[in-house]
């Protein structure tokens, strides 16, 4: 008790008793909506109703002005941007080109899905709907070619994690728009996210999904599973094939225990094209709006004294990824109109609520100062280092049976003591390779198959559904594992691990 009093004075207007209490709340709602059929986001909020109010007397709209309106506004434009792509082809067309850059070499498949799934997901589309999309066909060609499951539905599976990570991909809007909080900042003043690398951090994910796919096409052979050893596996009592099936009804995508088809003989016509060069701009001005920046000179008079001030400007001050992809996304709609019929209702609404409704809560944690005590407890707990692997630890196991998606808000705030620092003490871990260091642990373990990326796999392997299961289920504990020890010793122990 004496190690929790004393982080106490980072409380504000709260107690010892009631930051637990609050934040064992949180805990309780993610677990509840992660094995109930309630939506974790509409939980969360209804906790927070009676939370707020009961243990600090925090007014409805003073809990309302948490929710973040830069994340819903990009979550919103990137996935209606997509289901637009979707609706008229251009999805269709991308996986039709990625299809023939194998060049009948049919061993080489797998790398090819890796890079469509990682593509589709990079301009906006969700983990499972990429992951729908493409298993029934990646799967099919595998029975057609004789080759293993395993290696393919891995491809597809850390493919679409991949892509994600992207300044337009779902995880790494979340990601980003946890960072750009202003309350996170350094004891000068310097915001955190002016440290934090977004192309970095996708470029090292994108590198280690890869080494996954990698990794799991050498450890099999090509040849796909003989007769017995689909004939041992469906004597293997211990496979919960129905537990897997229920994970195709993901809380924040839908159901997606229907198969997608691909016409994989569809052209490239104009609105098609207007479509992928809308898509080229929006990608061009997010790179930039991250790498360019100007100093602004401001002039004050302060008692008849003239004061010159400089400041660093950034181009993402007047360039948003949501707005931008909404404007796009509106004059795709006006010179095509067929196109947007449902894409509204294809927006990620269920995600934007499921985030936006922890963000929320977590920002009421963050008013009374209960994130830095939990952070400093964290951190005061053993070295920076050892106390980070515990994290990744944590995010790869929950992730693998729960919310990839809604980890991001909870275990991020919790980093921050690591990577800001204090006063007393400065920050020792790079933002950078931090966050991508989280998000790979816990999105590799995507392939659980009680995860919805990996009963899609399962889903779709036909008889060779019991073979499949068993390879992905010893892969999902060989990553819950191995992630969080590979990208500790990858990312952090090193000296870019620094801050």
């Amino acid at each position: 008790m004496i190690f929790l009093e004393g982080a106490a004075d980072l409380l504000v207007n709260s107690t010892v008793t009631q930051a637990i209490v609050a934040t064992a709340i949180l805990v309780l709602a993610f677990v509840v909506g992660s094995i109930t059929e309630i939506h974790m986001g509409i939980l969360v909020i209804t906790v927070l109703t009676i939370t707020g109010p009961l243990l600090y007397g925090d007014t409805v709209s003073t809990l309302q002005s948490g929710w973040n309106t830069n994340l819903m506004f990009t979550l919103i434009g990137v996935t209606y941007l997509f289901a637009l792509a979707n609706n008229n082809g251009t999805v269709d067309w991308i996986v039709a080109k990625g299809l023939q850059m194998v060049g009948g070499k049919a061993s080489l498949f797998p790398f090819a899905m890796f890079l469509i799934c990682a593509v589709l997901t990079a301009i906006g589309c969700a983990t499972p709907a990429a992951a729908a999309i493409l298993m029934p066909i990646a799967l099919a060609f595998n029975r057609q070619n004789k080759i293993n499951p395993i290696p393919m539905a891995q491809a597809v599976i850390q493919g679409a994690s991949a892509g994600s990570l992207s300044p337009m991909g779902v995880y790494g809007v979340i990601i980003k728009g946890v960072v750009d909080n202003k309350a996170y900042a350094y004891p000068d003043g310097t915001l955190l996210n002016t440290n934090f690398s977004h192309m970095a951090m996708w470029g090292v994910g994108f590198l280690i999904f890869l080494l996954v796919v990698v990794a799991s096409w050498l450890m099999y052979p090509k040849a796909g599973p003989t007769e017995a050893e689909v004939a041992n596996a469906e004597k293997d009592e211990s496979i919960d094939l129905e537990g897997s099936a229920e994970s195709l009804v993901d809380e924040e995508f839908g159901d997606f225990s229907g198969e997608s088809k691909i016409d994989t003989n569809i052209t490239l016509n104009g609105e098609r094209t207007a479509t992928l060069l809308g898509i080229v701009v929006l990608a061009g001005l997010v790179i930039a709006a991250a790498l360019i920046s100007w100093t602004k000179t401001t002039t004050t008079v302060v008692d008849g004294v003239e004061k010159v001030t400089e400041s660093t400007v950034k181009l993402t001050s007047y360039i948003d990824v949501g707005w931008t992809a909404l404007a796009i996304g509106a004059v795709l709609t006006l010179i095509f109109p067929k196109a947007a019929k449902g894409a509204v209702s294809q927006i990620a609404w269920p995600t934007l609520l499921l985030v936006c409704g922890i963000v929320t809560y977590v920002s009421m944690l963050e008013k009374h100062g209960i994130v830095k005590w939990v952070g400093t407890l964290a951190a005061e707990a053993g070295s920076p280092l050892f106390t980070c692997i515990i994290i990744f630890f944590v995010a790869s196991l929950v992730s693998a049976y729960a919310s990839t998606t809604g980890l991001f808000p909870i275990l991020i705030p919790i980093s921050v003591p690591f990577m800001a620092g204090t006063a007393d003490q400065p920050a020792v871990l790079s933002v950078t390779m931090l966050l991508t260091a989280l998000a790979v642990s816990a999105s590799t373990v995507d392939c659980s198959p009680y995860s919805t990326n990996g009963a899609l796999a399962v889903a779709n392997a036909a008889h060779q559904a019991d073979y499949t299961y068993k390879g992905i289920f010893l892969w999902s504990w060989l990553l819950i594992v191995g992630t969080p020890i590979v990208t500790w010793a990858l990312l952090m122990l090193p000296p870019w691990g620094s801050a």
